[in-house]
């Protein structure tokens, strides 16, 4: 990735883990609907440079994201986790999308598509769970975690076979439905700028329309050396398409993303609304 540049950033607050435990094998909280309940402690947030990465050539095994472009034929995204035909339609054409994109063998994806709104989107807030954007660097799964889930895959699901797969990793897909400029981004960290001695274990306990769920995820302590980048005035026809967990060390295994405020966005845009992806992705 070329550095040579000098490239628009802004300077924004991203809210760390602040009580990284003494013990490692202690795991924090974060309770999505109730964050009254949370262990974990991330404000106040440190400030930091967010680097607009438009025009950089990434690698999802190197920096562990990429800006790509795909056109839905979803017509509107607020259908999303609504109308069963629409949900349908967007998992067979993301799988078909990051097959493609990655090389993959095999493609599955890891549940529908999962919408997110800014907290003021008090309307369409009311009739979802655990939809407003994580405002803490995090990475969806531990090693323990996505092993535990890869598991119960190649037990449960006939046509993902991971036991004679040389490799399997896990991806984000991420698009904004909303048009530009965004007032809170999502920002990406650099695989090559963070260090395990980073990571906390935070434990997830989310509800979802069909119950709760509770997952091991990866927390961030700070770092200053720390790289964070953002795609400004992402379009609809735009995928932020990240790194989650790959069971090949050598490559980026998995990289912090957050939702972060945009200091220099106008007021008065229309907040942003998100809709993401999760997928399993099998290499022969």
């Amino acid at each position: 990735m070329s550095e040579t540049l000098v490239r628009p950033s802004v300077d924004a607050e991203v809210n760390y883990v602040r009580n990284r435990p003494a013990n490692p094998e202690e795991k924090l909280t974060f309770v999505t609907e109730d964050e009254s309940q949370n262990t974990m402690v991330t404000l106040p947030g440190e400030v930091v440079r967010i680097t607009d990465a438009r025009g950089m050539a990434t690698d999802l095994d190197v920096e562990g994201f990429v800006l790509a472009h795909h056109v839905s034929a979803v017509t509107d995204f607020h259908l999303i986790q609504e109308d069963p035909a629409v949900d349908q339609l967007y998992i067979d054409e993301i799988g078909a999308f990051l097959k493609e994109l990655v090389g993959a063998s095999q493609v599955m994806l890891l549940g529908g598509g999962k919408k997110r709104y800014g907290e003021g989107q008090t309307d369409r807030l009311a009739n979802l769970k655990n939809a407003k954007p994580a405002r803490y660097p995090h990475a969806d799964n531990t090693d323990t975690s996505a092993f535990e889930l890869t598991s119960m895959i190649d037990t449960f699901v006939d046509d993902i076979d991971l036991g004679s797969s040389a490799r399997y990793a896990i991806y984000n897909i991420w698009r904004t439905f909303t048009p530009p400029p965004q007032d809170f981004p999502l920002a990406v960290c650099d695989a090559k700028s963070m260090s395990r001695d980073d990571e906390v274990t935070v434990t997830a306990i989310s509800l979802e329309l069909a119950g709760e769920i509770v997952h091991d995820t990866t927390g961030y302590a700070y770092n200053p050396e720390h790289r964070w980048y953002y795609f400004s005035d992402m379009t609809i026809d735009e995928l932020i398409v990240f790194k989650q967990h790959d069971s090949d060390p050598a490559r980026a295994v998995r990289i912090a993303h957050t939702a972060f405020t945009d200091p220099t966005c106008p007021p008065g845009v229309e907040t942003r609304a998100s809709v993401e992806m999760r997928a399993l992705a099998v290499f022969d």
